[in-house]
């Protein structure tokens, strides 16, 4: 009799040892790998591991030549997280991958830009221009709203398919007329003599910075997940207390000279915590839409070939968890 009782038991007993030891199986102790590019919204995940934020080896930031490579290490699986524009992200998960934001960085309100060699006395001298714009990343979008601003269609100019490593130097040997950039690059273009002809100003909300995670990595590394979450809002509460200090530090990093770089912030608007957990909290009335406008407007242009399943890829639960 007592056999009989203790044999369903053991069994149960079995099956909660092999779910608990399973789910241990399931959470990594390896680093978060995040890719990064060199851009201004991007440099306070920087100064977290600079003041240790992120507690050890948990987080490895690996920054990138260019959006395209971060997005090619995103499709093969050697990173589990990055920092992309709304449309990159959009052509990812298109792409296959399937990917969460659990962070909105920034809002590109200017810092992104078409640079000229000579200013325009009419906007159809944009015609028969050759521009170069690296076309798989955030460029494609600024094109898009460049040559509708201009009222130009994209049969009438010639497109250079340039990436942003190269941008500098195609402009300085006149190997274009016009260039689709942004930070820190815009700025030197600038300052070398170059016109600024149209900004992401002009094309309002279009342009975000948000941080992706892909899906299949979510459990494995939600701790590590919310190191780096809380570190990235730990830092900017640091540029909030002392301005110049955070420069100073994110300077010597990015190799961008402290008013360079404070001259960069100007035309961004970086996501506070509150927003954050409004517009991925809330996400078919804020992210959500936003990303399915955007993917339209793609869709449209011919910048991918269809539109996602789902635009409400959101996840509000590590901004949701920070505490400041």
């Amino acid at each position: 009799m007592l056999k009989a009782l203790l044999k369903p038991l053991f069994f149960t007993i079995l099956v909660l040892l092999s779910l608990v030891l399973g789910g241990c199986d399931e959470v990594s102790k390896d680093p978060l790998k995040v890719g990064t590019v060199l851009w201004p919204g991007y440099e306070p995940l920087y100064l977290a591991k600079e003041h240790s934020f992120f507690e050890g080896q948990d987080v490895e930031l690996i920054e990138l030549p260019s959006s395209t490579g971060v997005i090619r290490a995103m499709k093969n699986g050697s990173l589990q997280a990055a920092t992309l524009t709304l449309d990159e992200a959009i052509s990812l998960l298109v792409s296959g991958v399937d990917i969460v934001i659990v962070t909105a960085l920034d809002v590109s309100q200017g810092a992104d830009m078409v640079i000229a060699q000579e200013p325009f006395t009419s906007l159809n001298d944009v015609k028969g221009k050759r521009i170069g714009v690296d076309t798989g990343a955030v460029g494609a979008v600024m094109l898009v709203g460049f040559l509708e601003f201009a009222g130009v269609s994209a049969s009438e100019v010639e497109i250079v398919p340039l990436s942003i490593q190269n941008h500098f130097a195609a402009f300085h040997e006149i190997s274009v007329d016009i260039v689709v950039t942004y930070e820190p690059v815009a700025g030197e273009l600038l300052r070398a003599g170059g016109h600024r002809v149209f900004d992401s100003s002009k094309i309002p909300n279009q342009i975000i910075d948000v941080l992706v995670v892909r899906r299949d990595a979510v459990v494995h590394y939600s701790r590590q997940l919310q190191l780096l979450v809380n570190g990235y809002f730990s830092a900017r509460k640091l540029m909030e207390k002392d301005q110049q200090a955070a420069l100073m530090l994110m300077s010597k990093r990015s190799d961008i000279t402290k008013e360079h770089l404070d001259k960069a912030y100007e035309g961004l608007h970086l996501a506070s915590l509150e927003e954050n957990r409004i517009w991925l909290g809330r996400c078919g009335q804020f992210m959500g839409k936003r990303i399915q406008n955007l993917s339209k407007l793609m869709k449209t242009h011919g910048l991918i070939d269809s539109v996602p399943n789902d635009h409400l890829i959101c996840d509000a639960t590590w901004v949701q968890e920070v505490v400041q």
